[in-house]
């Protein structure tokens, strides 16, 4: 029998992934057809595409983070307050600025994996990281 796991366990494990940039290991907490939304409108519907879209942050910010600043957990699902930091990598300095979000994602999870986020931001830099990703 495989371990079952809150929904904020779930985070609190792709968010450590997520900070050591293993998205493999963040591959391990999300469905397959993860549904993201970000400020209402649709973003992501995909493992794959969440890897992306990581990756594209990763590459843009090296010395990315996200903090965990406080967690309520109800039933299956999990209310995050975080705030995300990094430095522009020197080939994007110029177009992108420093990261410093601070946001709310509400996740939903099935005991094994993330199915569904709600994250509410101001998003500009992130904006500008998504719309590198879907232009591959």
């Amino acid at each position: 029998m495989s371990e079952h796991l809150t929904a904020g366990e779930i985070y609190r494990r792709y968010n450590e992934a997520e900070n050591r940039k293993d998205s493999e290991g963040t591959g391990r907490y999300i469905a397959q057809d993860l549904y993201v939304e970000i400020n209402g409108a649709p973003e992501v519907a995909s493992a794959e595409a969440d890897a992306i879209a990581m990756n594209e942050l990763y590459a843009c910010y090296p010395d990315y983070r996200r903090e965990i600043l406080e967690m309520i957990e109800a039933g299956d699902r999990v209310t995050v307050l975080w705030s995300m930091r990094g430095t522009p990598a020197p080939a994007v300095a110029g177009e992108l600025g420093e990261l410093d979000v601070r946001g709310v994602s509400v996740v939903t999870a099935n005991g094994k994996v993330m199915t569904r986020a709600s994250l509410f931001m101001e998003s500009g830099a992130l904006d500008a990281v998504l719309k590198r990703a879907q232009q591959g």
